[in-house]
Order: structure tokens, then C-alpha cells, then sequence
């Protein structure tokens, strides 16, 4: 036979032999599944109804096991799943990982039940990836308990909060059999988890506080007065080496001519300082650390605006309380954040807005660039905004006010019983109904003491203040209807953005620059002309709404920890209490 002949008959007879192999396996594999699955099989993680739906829905054939054992995509998942961002302190407990990892490793082929055993780690692999995907599409809070402390929030307090959490509902099964087709499981798995705008950031930024953790944390600042540019002081060494740490301060201190120049104006100015404490401040200024410089108060502005307090420089009780918050604490804010970041739609829009409330800012987002970053107030602590999301439909123009009955009875009321020319002097109006086109009513008629304890009675008229410049909406609002009758609006009072806490309305979400929003909003809609647009805010006629054509995705968010468009880490303040509540009810 000649010799290419005969290498063409040897790879037939292995090719041959190796099918049959194969074949054989999956016949084996076959039964044992059918076999185990009819016995008392200990399921790992889910019920055996689940197991069972899985593997008939795969034909009754293995996932993550072959003829030569466990393959590497089955390694990939046990991988993927232990060093999730989020889950990873709590994944041993969460997923039974030690009981995966010592059955993985008892694997014996010598064993007569080696396949069988082959098969329950095919089921254990199978319960680990419908769990995980549960977490990366539910997320790994108890909702409904959430949910129960807000309503007791709103019986104690009477502060109404509210969160609308996203789950993306994914058929499990079909996604199994998508990874082992494709075998690729990052590929799928990103499909599903989020996509929030630098998350990756985020999730490096735990690395880099782990380090610091593990050199035994962040240096603590002793509790001092506030500090400022030209004080001496012996906590100012503590400060210098915590703001170097955090990547604040790089410079060393220098003995120069700016650092004596301050220490001479702070005893010049410092009346008590010439008889008593003239000698401890040249004491101590002898060295450069105990100055409070130009380059110190730079850094602690750094860290200030990565911290979301007053940019001013000085180290008051708020900066020294963010300066002291742990590396450790500090990674288990950014794991709560990245959760939250599940919680939300994983398409967000080609264009979309997203306003973080604790940040007070609105950012609007076309194909994955900011075009509008701008300030805004949001919620009070008593009227939180709520947390969802939504899709801007239209806009109203020059818009009229309809006051809610909280504000008609607590604020609106009491005004107008000290001045009974208040309403007038507000252009504010009261109708007799809510619907349709209801008659004015004179004030006189329904201000009377019994009837103002009457709330039922209250409801059944409308209070609504005109466009005016005394009307809280400015000249524009952008709608998105919803059972929180919440929307962003202009405001008169625009010197409240010049403050770093911003958390001042009912509710409703107030704009620095909504005249911005118009204008990029009409650059791409037909149903908005902006120079009409503007003849309408210019003149005096009354509310003009303007159906979008293109409805633009609007997400309210609560992060208090996130990477910026410029990749630098931001916490913030937990200004409604979600941190300390949600925190609790994690897995």
C-alpha cells in the first residue's frame, strides 16, 4: 500500500476511534444525568425542578464536561464567579465554593463512579452560573425588604422615598446553551451585567485601596480647629501624609521664603500671639510640615472636589470627616455603587440623561460623549427624589405652576392668611377642580380656620401660579410622566448652584442651564424649532407644551462612589440614608 494511502487509513481508524469516544461519552453522560437526576441528588444552590428544566433543555447532555474531563470553560466560570467586583468577600459563602472546589479535586479517573462524579460537578457547575446570573441580572439585595423600610421611613418620618429598580429579565437556560455554543462566557455574561460609563475605573479603583488597606490604611488626622493657608500647626504633618496617600499632594515642603512669609503674617495678625505663642509657632515652624502652604491648600482642594464639599481650601469638620473615612469603608461603598449599577437598564440610549442625585449633577450623553454637564438641585432630605427611570416626551414652555396640596396647605395657606394679597402678588390663582377647565375661585370663599384642618376638602381645588418670575419653574420644564409626578425644570433662584449641597426642592429636579438642554434638544428633534421657541419664552403668552418626536431616555441614579469622565474616583455624601440602609440588606 503505498505510504500517503496508508497515512490517510491511520487517521480514519483515529478520527474513528475518537468518535466513537465521543459517542460513547455522551451516551454515558446521558444516563448518568437521567440517573442522578430521578435519585436523592443533593442539589447545590437551586431546586431540582430548576436542574431538571436545564438539562432537558439541553437534551439531557453535559455543559461543562467531556470525554477528558471538566473543560476549560467550567474553570472559567468557578474564575469569573471568584473574583466578581462586587460579590467577591461573600462568594465563598454565597456559592458553596469550597464544596465545588474539594469535589473538583477528588475527581479520581481510577474511581468505577468517575463519571458519575463527573456529572454531579456538571450539576454544581450548572447551579453556580444560574445564580450568578441571577446576581448580575436582579442584583444581590432583598428588594422587598427594602422596600418595607421605606414604608416604615414614610409611617415614622413622613418622608416618602422611593426606588424603581431595573431587573432584566433573561432566560437562564438559553443563555447556558449560548455559551457553551459560542464557548465563550465573558462575551455572554457582558451581555447581562452593567455598562455603566467607567465601571472598569471603578472596579481598579478596589485594587488600588486594597494596597493602601494592606499597608495598614489611610493616616489618621487628629480632630483639630479648622485649618487654612498660613496656620501652624502639628497636625499639619498628618494631613500632608494622608492627602500624598490619597495621590493629593506630590511635593515635598520646602523651608522657602513663601512658607516664612506666612508665618510672619500669621504673628502679625494674631494679637495674643505676640506675648504667648510667638515662641511655639517659630518653634514649630521650623519645619516646612507644620505650614499650612500654597501647595497644602491646593491639595486639600483636590481632595475636596473629588469629595463634593466646598472647593475653599480650608480643612473644616467636613473635610476632616471625609479624610477620615477608611480604605476599607471606602471599598465597600464602591462594591454597594456597583451593584446599584445593576439595577439599572443595561441599554441606557444613544442619547440619554443621567442625573446623580448625591452629586447634584445632570450629564446628557450622546454615542458615549458628554455634550452638557451641568448643576443641579435636587430633593430634600424630608422630599427625596425618587429613582428611576424614564423617557422625556415633551416640553412645556412659559409654564404654569399647579401647586401640590402639601405645599397649598403648609405653605401656601398660612402666606396668604397673614396677607390677603399674597396669591395676588404671586400670580397665583385657585380653581374649583383638577380636570378639564374648572372656574376661578375667590380666596375669600374657601380661607376659613375649619376648613383649612380639612384636607379632603383642600384637594378638591387646584392653586396654580402663572409664569411669572416668581414661579419656582422658571421658563421651561422637561417632562417625563410618572407616578411620582416628578420632572426637571428651570428655577428663578439661581444662586443656590453656587453651593456645594444642593438638595433643597419637593422633589422635582431644578436646572443651572436648562436653556442649554433646549437648545441640544431641538438640534436633533423636527417638533422643536428653537427660534420659535424662544419668541414663545420671550413674550408673555401662557404654557406652551411641545411634543418631542424623539423620546430621550432620562436615568435618576443614587451613586455615591463612582470614576468621572476625567477617571478620577468620587465618593459622596449618603444624603438620603440609602448607603446605610441598602448596605445592610446586601446578600
Amino acid at each position: 500500500m503505498p505510504k500517503l494511502k496508508l497515512i490517510v487509513f491511520a487517521l480514519l481508524i483515529n478520527y474513528s476511534l475518537f468518535a466513537n469516544t465521543q459517542n460513547s461519552f455522551e451516551t454515558d453522560s446521558k444516563k448518568n444525568i437521567k440517573s442522578l437526576l430521578t435519585k436523592n441528588y443533593e442539589n447545590l444552590l437551586i431546586s431540582k425542578v430548576n436542574l431538571e428544566n436545564y438539562y432537558y433543555t439541553n437534551d439531557f447532555k453535559p455543559y461543562w464536561i467531556n470525554e477528558k474531563g471538566v473543560k476549560d470553560i467550567g474553570l472559567s466560570l468557578l474564575d469569573k464567579i471568584k473574583n466578581d467586583p462586587v460579590l467577591k468577600p461573600h462568594v465563598s459563602q454565597l456559592f458553596r465554593l469550597d464544596e465545588v472546589m474539594n469535589t473538583l479535586n477528588s475527581l479520581d479517573k481510577s474511581n468505577p463512579k468517575y463519571l458519575e462524579n463527573l456529572v454531579r460537578i456538571d450539576f454544581m457547575l450548572t447551579e453556580l452560573f444560574d445564580r450568578y446570573v441571577t446576581y448580575l441580572t436582579k442584583g444581590s439585595i432583598k428588594w422587598s425588604t427594602f422596600e418595607e423600610k421605606l414604608t416604615e421611613l414614610e409611617k415614622e418620618t413622613e418622608i416618602k422615598a422611593s426606588w424603581n429598580k431595573y431587573s432584566l429579565n433573561k432566560d437562564s437556560k438559553l443563555l447556558l446553551k449560548k455559551v457553551i455554543e459560542k464557548n465563550d462566557l465573558s462575551s455572554v455574561l457582558d451581555e447581562i451585567d452593567f455598562n455603566y460609563p467607567q465601571v472598569k475605573e471603578l472596579i481598579s479603583a478596589i485594587g488600588e485601596l486594597e494596597k493602601v488597606s494592606a499597608k495598614g490604611g489611610y493616616t489618621k488626622i487628629p480632630e483639630s480647629k479648622s485649618l487654612r493657608i498660613g496656620d501652624v500647626s502639628e497636625t499639619l504633618p498628618y494631613l500632608r501624609k494622608r492627602l500624598f496617600e490619597s495621590n493629593d499632594l506630590s511635593l515635598k515642603c520646602e523651608n522657602n521664603i513663601e512658607a516664612q512669609n506666612l508665618i510672619t503674617h500669621s504673628i502679625n495678625t494674631n494679637e495674643n500671639a505676640l506675648n504667648e505663642v510667638n515662641p511655639e509657632l517659630e518653634r514649630l515652624s521650623k519645619n516646612c510640615e507644620n505650614i499650612f502652604d500654597e501647595d497644602l491648600k491646593n491639595a486639600v482642594i483636590s481632595f475636596q472636589k473629588k469629595h463634593g464639599l466646598s472647593s475653599d481650601g480650608v480643612v473644616g469638620g467636613q473635610t476632616q470627616r471625609f479624610l477620615n473615612i477608611s480604605a476599607d469603608k471606602k471599598i465597600s461603598i464602591i462594591r454597594l455603587n456597583l451593584e446599584r449599577m445593576r439595577w439599572l437598564p443595561r441599554d441606557l440610549g444613544e442619547k440619554y440623561l443621567v442625573i446623580n442625585v448625591p452629586e447634584y449633577k445632570l450629564r446628557l450623553y450622546e454615542n458615549n460623549q458628554i455634550v452638557l454637564n451641568m448643576a443641579v438641585i435636587v430633593g430634600d432630605k424630608k422630599f427625596p427624589t425618587p429613582i428611576f427611570s424614564d423617557k422625556i416626551s415633551y416640553v412645556v414652555l412659559n409654564p404654569s405652576w399647579n401647586i401640590p396640596d402639601s405645599i397649598a396647605k403648609n405653605e401656601i395657606i398660612p402666606k396668604l392668611l397673614k396677607d390677603p394679597n399674597y396669591l395676588a402678588d404671586k400670580g397665583i390663582d385657585i380653581y374649583a377642580g383638577w380636570n378639564g377647565n374648572p372656574e376661578k375661585v375667590d380666596s375669600k370663599n374657601i380661607i376659613d380656620g375649619a376648613i383649612l384642618e380639612d384636607e379632603e376638602y383642600l384637594r378638591n381645588f387646584r392653586f396654580s401660579q402663572t409664569s411669572n418670575h416668581d414661579n419656582p419653574l422658571g421658563k421651561m420644564k422637561f417632562m417625563f410622566p410618572n407616578k411620582y409626578s416628578v420632572y426637571i425644570h428651570d428655577t428663578p433662584a439661581k444662586s443656590l448652584f453656587a453651593n456645594a449641597r444642593r438638595a433643597y426642592s419637593h422633589g422635582c429636579i431644578r436646572l443651572s442651564k436648562p436653556e442649554e438642554l433646549l437648545s441640544i434638544i431641538a438640534n436633533e428633534d423636527k417638533n422643536l424649532d428653537i427660534l420659535k421657541a424662544n419668541e414663545i419664552l420671550s413674550s408673555k403668552v401662557s404654557e406652551k407644551s411641545i411634543s418631542l418626536d424623539k423620546k430621550i431616555p432620562i436615568h435618576i441614579i443614587y451613586l455615591t462612589s463612582w470614576v468621572d469622565e476625567n477617571g478620577v474616583l468620587q465618593f459622596r455624601d449618603d444624603i438620603y440614608n440609602f448607603d446605610k440602609i441598602q448596605k445592610e440588606l446586601l446578600f
